[in-house]
């Protein structure tokens, strides 16, 4: 009962306020504006993120018992911190390390104070407890790491909604199998608000979430991840799934950003420049080139994510975390070259176009 509350408290606060947000900004001209390196084509809202922070948090007062609200207030205070700097961020836009600083310092408050963090490396590669204060350093860099990545993936229509919702709902399904009632209706009310935020974020798009709402919903996914490995290893669901490996399970929900951030780092630094430097490299502009619409190229993948997922709870009790994660990002990679391959060869083809175009033009015009 208390889960329908909470998906449609956020659900009804965020839809109610999305338009008056898009009215606001446009009134004051606060908008993002296209140029070399967006797709969209006119100047759009873009601070989404204040009415999916504000029905989340509604949702959360509403539902959650006092208790759980004090038990998770620094989970609440980080999100704040990040909400602010988002909005602080799209009014006018910070360097990357003041931004860097900022969510360093929110993911302090997570690991040290809520005690959130991973507790080693599961036995990826053999390794399993790590020496003292690398696991705290380890799960900050998880943290921003994923906060981050979402930012990067927020490049087309309905796409981070999209893999929030689909990431958000697994972590849901995981949190009610182990008795966390308080982190499945955080969970669901992001999934409300976010559900809102999707009809009017779907192509073509009336706003955007802008970093305000990446950024938050980045940092909450990356520290329920975090809970979501600790509670789930070992867990029995039914006789059909039983998580050997809940890194990997993780890793399946996340493989998108993750893989799309480690994309474009590798592309930028192979190019010379810094890692945080804008370009059109992401694997979603690769569907935009191939002749995807943001509907079509959000669609497959988030298809992708769903099978990515189906494909690790059908492998996890029976293979380990290293060999499970071998398999997911050897796939994800494969995904990834066919995809460069079918752009390189459409760009070819334009190319060959063009030179037989000029070619009849020019002898027409000596005939």
């Amino acid at each position: 009962m208390f889960f329908a509350i909470a998906i449609l408290s956020a659900f009804l606060v965020t839809f109610v306020l999305l338009p008056v947000v898009i009215k606001v900004t446009k009134s004051i001209s606060l908008l993002d504006l296209p140029d070399r390196r967006k797709v969209h084509l006119e100047g759009t809202p873009s601070m989404g993120g204040i009415a999916i922070f504000m029905g989340f948090m509604m949702a959360v007062l509403i539902t959650l018992p006092t208790s759980d609200l004090v038990s998770n207030k620094y989970l609440f205070s980080a999100i704040s911190l990040i909400f602010f700097l988002g909005i602080r961020d799209d009014i006018s836009s910070l360097i990357a390390h003041q931004k860097l600083i900022t969510q360093v310092f929110a993911a302090t408050l997570i690991v040290f104070l809520a005690d959130i963090r991973l507790t080693g490396l599961y036995d990826i590669a053999g390794i399993g407890a790590l020496p003292f204060g690398l696991e705290y350093l380890l799960s900050v860099c998880v943290i921003v790491t994923m906060t981050n990545s979402f930012n990067l993936i927020d490049g087309i229509d309905g796409l981070a909604a999209s893999l929030g919702i689909i990431i958000l709902l697994f972590f849901s399904w995981i949190f009610v199998s182990v008795g966390a009632m308080d982190l499945a209706l955080i969970s669901f009310a992001v999934l409300g608000s976010l559900l809102a935020f999707l009809i009017y974020n779907w192509h073509p798009s009336r706003i955007f979430m802008g970093d305000t709402g990446s950024m938050i919903l980045g940092f909450l996914i990356s520290t329920m991840a975090i809970k979501v490995i600790n509670v789930s290893d070992g867990l029995a669901i039914n006789s059909f799934i039983d998580i050997q490996s809940s890194v990997a399970l993780v890793i399946s929900c996340l493989i998108v950003p993750f893989y799309d951030t480690l994309r474009v780092f590798t592309i930028r630094f192979i190019q010379g420049r810094s890692p945080f430097s804008p370009d059109r490299n992401h694997i979603h502009h690769s569907f935009l080139k191939l002749g995807l619409n943001h509907a079509q190229a959000t669609q497959i993948l988030a298809t992708y994510n769903i099978l990515m997922i189906a494909l690790a709870l059908l492998l996890n009790s029976t293979f380990s975390n290293s060999i499970l994660l071998s398999i997911l990002f050897g796939t994800t990679l494969a995904f990834g070259t066919l995809v460069d391959h079918l752009v390189s060869k459409r760009k070819m083809l334009g190319a060959t176009a063009k030179l037989e175009a000029s070619k009849t033009m020019a002898i027409s015009k000596s005939a």
